[in-house]
């Protein structure tokens, strides 16, 4: 018993525990040193694979960010005014009234609603979103929304999710060989421009990457969206102000190499504030004062009407003056002594 009192001192168990919790503690971080590359792509870095269709794989920054606010419009003379679409009230692959889909080069299909396949999740909310595929060819295919029937509005912000899959370099993180890109036509569609040359911008979600210039595409050397978002992710534009009747343009364009899985957009929502009929404030009404109480008339002695010319006033006698009083003395009077005589002496 002693020897063991002797092995197991106060110093050595204290060394045995610290060396065991260190051991615990090593092995309770190698599931977090393992999953650090999949943090890394959740703070919105970027990683690449080697694939035999070079397709990149771009992880968006603007996953499981919160979109900015709408904008705030102040009554009476600014008036909120949007329009959503989700694309939830068709049968697949019917697009909503008025949206066109068109391929100006490459085969069928063409965009569509699709509540399947990839790239994966087919919508944002469920069950349909918007979709076109990525071949291996080039191609040009649009999708024109209707004409938006907002009137002019600012500020007015767009905002949509998609989910997009596209053709893109390996090596290099900002080139992409197929991407999709944004368009506006305030002309009722006949013509469209990009929305950054029309004076939007991106408050969240913006282009990723560079298009290729070798490689036939018909947007090449563009800002587009190309690679791999790994899923839905927000996208917010300020838009310029647009007249009524505006339109939008989701443009996905493929080169001569290599193919992706395609792109989807769903959830898109337009709002702002429009300028409305500003009525100057209805003025308070004034409180009515309540009427004084009527104090009843003195007695006023009517003198009758006289003719005093010639007449000389008579003047007012002086009041007569009543006589002072005469103090009265309080002290008492002392009587005079009398003085008696003295005999004067007899001379001799």
């Amino acid at each position: 018993m002693d020897k063991l009192k002797c092995i197991f001192t106060r110093a050595r168990l204290r060394n045995i525990f610290c060396s065991l919790f260190f051991i615990a503690a090593g092995i309770a971080t190698l599931p977090v040193i393992g999953s650090s590359s999949a943090i890394a792509q959740r703070a919105g870095g970027s990683v690449s694979r080697e694939s035999d269709d070079r397709i990149g794989v771009d992880i968006s920054s603007d996953v499981d960010v919160t979109p900015p606010a709408s904008p705030q419009c102040s009554p009476p003379c600014s008036m909120p005014v949007g329009l959503t679409e989700n694309f939830d009230g068709v049968t697949p692959p019917a697009l909503p009234p008025d949206w066109l889909a068109t391929n100006s080069q490459g085969p069928p299909p063409l965009w569509v609603t699709s509540d399947s396949g990839v790239p994966l999740p087919p919508a944002d909310t469920a069950p349909n979103a918007t979709f076109i595929d990525d071949p291996a060819v080039v191609s040009d295919k649009r999708l024109d929304s209707l004409a938006i029937p907002l009137p002019p509005a600012h500020p007015l912000q767009l905002t949509f999710r998609q989910n997009f899959n596209l053709e893109a370099s390996d090596v290099d993180p900002n080139l992409g060989f197929d991407g999709g890109v944004l368009e506006i036509s305030f002309d009722g569609g006949n013509t469209f421009q990009d929305i950054l040359d029309a004076g939007g911008s991106f408050a969240m979600g913006g282009y990723n990457r560079t298009i290729s210039t070798d490689r036939g595409s018909p947007i090449a050397g563009r800002q587009a969206w190309s690679g791999n978002s790994q899923g839905f992710i927000t996208t917010v534009v300020d838009l310029p102000i647009i007249p009524t009747g505006t339109r939008l343009r989701w443009r996905m364009a493929s080169d001569t190499s290599g193919s992706g899985e395609g792109w989807r957009v769903d959830t898109i929502n337009i709002a702002g504030c429009a300028p409305a009929p500003c009525q100057p404030p209805t003025p308070r009404p004034r409180i009515t004062p309540h009427p004084r109480p009527t104090r009843p008339p003195r007695d006023v002695i009517v003198l009758p009407s006289a003719d005093f010319d010639g007449v000389k006033p008579t003047p007012s006698p002086r009041p007569t003056p009543f006589p002072r009083p005469v103090p009265i003395s309080t002290t008492t009077p002392h009587a005079t002594p009398a003085l008696t005589p003295l005999p004067r002496p007899s001379p001799p």
